[in-house]
């Protein structure tokens, strides 16, 4: 099995931790994730991790919610391109995240509207925003993109990412949610599911009241999907708690667990 080997050339999908943190500090990036290169999952810190060249590289980004700490480098990853990348970067989003970075956010108050402007060296605009419909796949460039709702403090999504061979599973910040595992069960292709743990297990109440996971509500999700062979690649830890939560979840029995890192590129 190709999961953990790195830069292996030839396997079908690449998976690049850009950033995975649950909160921004020195050595810790915000949520961000790289496929093959071009496709981007959420944009908390893509321009403080990738270069010029290869954010020019970048076609399609999908965005799980509008939180800030996974849509900033939208804003700046704009700016940067804007005159040297005529092509327009597609933005993928149900409807309601859609609406909220065109009313929140590039709303030439907060940000300019880089979905609009145009100018020298920029004959269409650097982004264009783009409607998933919920539980249909959707071609992406070489990818299908389903998009599942799931149950956070602002509407959010988990995709499912899909070649010809494989499916991966990314669920982005949530509580405890239902439907998208349902749909997960019946993915025979399914290597791997990346998944949250914001909060230590003595912090549950909060972590319920802001739609977040745990260790333990981590377990029981896992349990919903009923594969104990498919390794959980955790992400969105608290930098205060991060130690705790790790300890926490080496407890955890019967699963494949791997605490993500930024950094990290897998073969899946």
């Amino acid at each position: 099995m190709t999961l953990y080997k790195k830069h292996v050339k030839k396997s079908p999908m690449q998976f690049r931790v850009l950033g995975c943190s649950g909160g921004q500090i020195p050595g810790r990036h915000l949520s961000s994730y790289l496929v093959n290169d071009s496709l981007l999952i959420d944009a908390g810190s893509t321009t403080a991790v990738l270069s010029l060249r290869a954010q020019q590289k970048i076609r399609n980004i999908l965005i799980t919610h509008a939180h800030l700490d996974h849509v900033m480098s939208l804003a700046t990853m704009a700016d940067n391109l804007f005159g040297i990348n005529d092509a327009t970067i597609k933005v993928w989003g149900m409807q309601e995240v859609i609406t909220a970075l065109h009313g929140s956010f590039f709303n030439n108050t907060l940000w300019p509207d880089f979905t609009r402007i145009t100018g020298d060296g920029q004959s269409s605009p650097i982004l264009s925003l783009h409607r998933l419909p919920k539980g249909k796949p959707v071609p992406v460039a070489e990818l299908t993109v389903t998009a599942v709702r799931v149950n956070h403090a602002v509407p959010s999504t988990a995709f499912f990412v899909e070649d010809r061979k494989m499916a991966l599973l990314h669920v982005g910040d949530t509580g405890p949610t239902e439907r998208v595992w349902s749909l997960a069960r019946r993915k025979k292709n399914l290597r791997a599911v990346v998944l949250e743990t914001s909060f230590p297990n003595r912090l549950q109440e909060t972590a319920d009241s802001s739609h977040h996971l745990t260790p333990q509500t981590l377990a029981r999700e896992a349990e919903k999907l009923g594969r104990p062979s498919v390794p959980i690649l955790v992400t969105h830890l608290k930098p205060l708690y991060r130690e705790e939560i790790i300890a926490e979840l080496k407890k955890l029995k019967g699963l494949r667990i791997r605490i993500l890192k930024q950094g990290d590129s897998l073969a899946l």
